[in-house]
């Protein structure tokens, strides 16, 4: 048997498509464990997997001028404080997992596509590792899009792929532009340059596992054959406490049920959304469910509508099998959850890589999407009642819902992951 250890980003949106492989590798008898921040020991041990604390706590309780201007940003400006932050997260992480390899000795070790120490462990001790793509559109390709935070849509055009070769050149300057910080970090454990570090460097010459199927993923002839589509990866015991949920089973369903979130991060940018979200459905025939994340003071909720309920945290495997649609903020996780019930959508992305994620979910026809800077309770208004009545959605979402279904991310992975273990070899696709 193996030992696996997992290392990603200190928040759920990248642990959460990580726990179904790593149930299923110790399920098949193989030990495995996580390096990550202290606010997700309980997360991890209620899985029944190894935790060791390696770097910052958590996203959400992470404090630093970086993350800050990040959060108080939009567009190009705060995805350069995003790569800030990776690299603060990178340099308090590494000397702890050098510690935790050299105690657990992991023969595969898994990370995330931008948690650099990961990769880093894997080069300075010789060892097989694989990337899990949280993020998606980080693997390079000439065939979709290039990555922004503008979220470009897919075109065979000419014109759209001048243009789009432009802006990869442009890309390249701009990621060039980090290369001197975490260079610097990885000099400091050893290891060569790397061009484009930000990037590259967590792209794993191993293995590839890419959580989401054709049909939500664009296509792409080019990936280079150790990337493997897995399928989605639904994780939905983020809660113990079940019996605090009870009250969802028991709503009437005399009316459509709305589910609203922001996921974990996004929720610390502004009251603004929630407040749009209560003024454009207020008098709408319908039962909302927000949940506003653990920075909101309560108190500065006024005259919340009668059909709203306001809640900190509810677990998706709870409130999505009893919603009719849902509005969320383009992370991938809850996007892929939404098809994994059949559910449609308002999207509603802000920042980073969530302008990519909302874009997908336009495309393969499940959501309407409205950015962040143009919303307008009466925009978001119609946009939850052609998300609720267009037959055409409801039909694309049911399609690419039984795509979704085919797919068990857990034992696809798992199974990569022991190829990997056991040849030490790259694992490429047939």
């Amino acid at each position: 048997m193996a030992r696996y250890l997992f290392t990603v980003l200190p928040a759920l949106g990248h642990i959460n498509p990580t726990l179904p492989i790593a149930v299923e590798l110790q399920k098949r008898g193989h030990e495995v464990g996580y390096a990550v921040g202290l606010d997700f020991k309980d997360a991890i041990e209620s899985a029944g997997l190894r935790f060791f604390a390696a770097g910052p706590p958590g996203l959400k309780t992470y404090v630093s001028p970086a993350a800050q201007k990040m959060l108080n940003t939009t567009g190009l400006i705060s995805h350069s404080y995003f790569f800030e932050l990776l690299a603060e997260n990178n340099e308090q992480t590494i000397t702890d997992l050098r510690a935790i390899v050299e105690q657990y000795q992991p023969d595969v070790i898994v990370t995330d596509s931008i948690t650099h120490a990961g990769a880093q462990a894997a080069e300075i001790y010789n060892i097989p590792w694989a990337t899990n793509h949280a993020v998606p559109g980080l693997i390079p390709t000439k065939d979709g899009p290039p990555f922004t935070t503008w979220g470009l849509p897919p075109s065979d055009s000419l014109p759209a792929k001048i243009v789009y070769s432009v802006i990869r050149f442009g890309q390249t300057v701009f990621f060039r532009l980090f290369d001197p910080r975490f260079n610097r970090i990885r000099a400091a454990q050893g290891l060569p340059k790397v061009k484009t570090c930000c990037i590259d460097s967590c792209l794993s010459p191993y293995l590839m596992l890419v959580p989401t199927c054709e049909g939500f993923e664009y296509t792409r002839s080019d990936w280079p054959p150790q990337s493997h589509l897995i399928g989605p990866a639904p994780w939905g015991k983020s809660s113990n406490n079940g019996d605090a949920f009870a009250w969802i089973d028991e709503l009437p369903e005399d009316k459509p049920l709305i589910y609203i979130t922001l996921g974990t991060i996004q929720v610390f940018r502004t009251l603004e959304f929630f407040n749009i979200a209560m003024q454009a459905l207020q008098d709408e025939p319908c039962r909302v469910i927000m949940s506003v994340g653990p920075a909101v003071d309560m108190n500065e909720f006024k005259n919340i509508p009668d059909n709203f309920h306001l809640e900190r945290f509810v677990p998706h495997a709870k409130i999505l099998p009893r919603a009719d649609a849902v509005i969320h903020h383009g992370g991938q996780n809850i996007a892929q959850d939404c098809i994994y019930h059949g559910l449609p959508s308002v999207v509603v992305p802000i920042s980073q890589d969530l302008f990519e994620v909302a874009r997908r979910c336009s495309a393969a026809g499940v959501s309407v999407r409205i950015p962040y800077q143009k919303l307008t309770s009466e925009k978001l208004r119609n946009a939850v009642r052609t998300a609720l009545n267009d037959s055409s959605i409801s039909e694309n979402t049911q399609k690419l819902q039984r795509v979704f279904r085919d797919t068990n991310a857990g034992h696809t992975g798992a199974t990569l992951l022991e190829q990997l273990a056991s040849t030490k070899a790259p694992v490429y696709r047939a």
